[in-house]
């Protein structure tokens, strides 16, 4: 009776711990993290894939007697940043594309028609959120899902469950993979950016060459016409630049991993 006890123990903190990890990981998560899902959902999703993964994971080994407040809070806090740099690992990339739509936005003087993305839950201009929605189809397009379990999988097996403290280069790398939300941002809006400033120092010319014409009435109808026109084409290249978003953001986690 006693075995079956300490059995039953063991496969219900691992659970539990495994419920954690995955947990925190789809509250980052795109789609997954989304206000138009509910909570108990995402909670349902995350406990199934706990119970497919507990068969196959290595148990946390704590006996009932060695277990006290401190070391529980200790295993959380390492499974929730676990949890935290993988999701992070996607979450930068549509954090990123978001980035791009609003410099995009702000260039071609939508900026003041924001409009709320159903998917964050906050208010955004119209381009960052087809941007993010093309970014987000993309995404199971390619199989991300898929990445993101085997990344999941993986994980137990190199970091496991309450195995050791957080080391300082893992950290690190978080933080470095994190800023990476701006440089994917100027990446993908750069054309349009780009093409939009040499359109306003052009205008800019004319006024002062013609002080009598009225630029701003020329500007604002071009401005936006030649925005929308090199967002389709930055649209048409977002297939290309998530493949190789997806492939950095699995070698993040194999990296981070590592280093944990």
């Amino acid at each position: 009776m006693n075995e079956l006890l300490k059995l039953a123990w063991s496969d219900f903190l691992s659970l539990f711990f495994i419920f954690i990890r995955v947990g925190t990981i789809l509250a980052l998560v795109p789609f997954f993290n989304s206000t138009v899902i509910p909570r108990r959902i995402t909670a349902t999703i995350a406990l199934f894939l706990s119970l497919v993964l507990m068969p196959i994971v290595p148990h946390v080994q704590v006996k009932p007697s060695e277990l006290n407040i401190v070391m529980l809070m200790i295993i959380l806090i390492h499974e929730m940043l676990i949890g935290m740099a993988m999701g992070l690992a996607i979450d930068v990339i549509y954090s990123g594309i978001q980035i791009a739509g609003e410099l995009i936005s702000f260039q071609m003087g939508f900026s003041i028609a924001n409009v709320v993305d159903p998917m964050s839950g906050i208010s955004a201009p119209v381009i960052s959120n087809v941007f993010y929605m093309t970014a987000f189809l993309l995404f199971f397009t390619f199989g991300g899902h898929h990445i993101l379990i085997k990344a999941l999988f993986e994980s137990f097996s190199t970091m496991p469950i309450g195995d050791s403290l957080v080391h300082r280069e893992f950290l690190m790398a978080v933080v470095t993979y994190a800023a990476k939300m701006f440089v994917i941002g100027v990446k993908v809006s750069a054309p349009v950016v780009g093409v939009l400033l040499l359109i306003n120092i052009s205008f800019a010319i004319i006024a002062r060459a013609l002080p009598q014409m009225n630029v701003f009435i020329m500007a604002f109808p071009l401005t936006i016409a030649v925005g929308l026109v090199f967002s389709v084409l930055v649209i048409k290249m977002l297939p290309m630049f998530m493949t190789s978003s997806l492939e950095q953001a699995w070698m993040f986690m194999k990296s981070a991993m590592a280093l944990f």
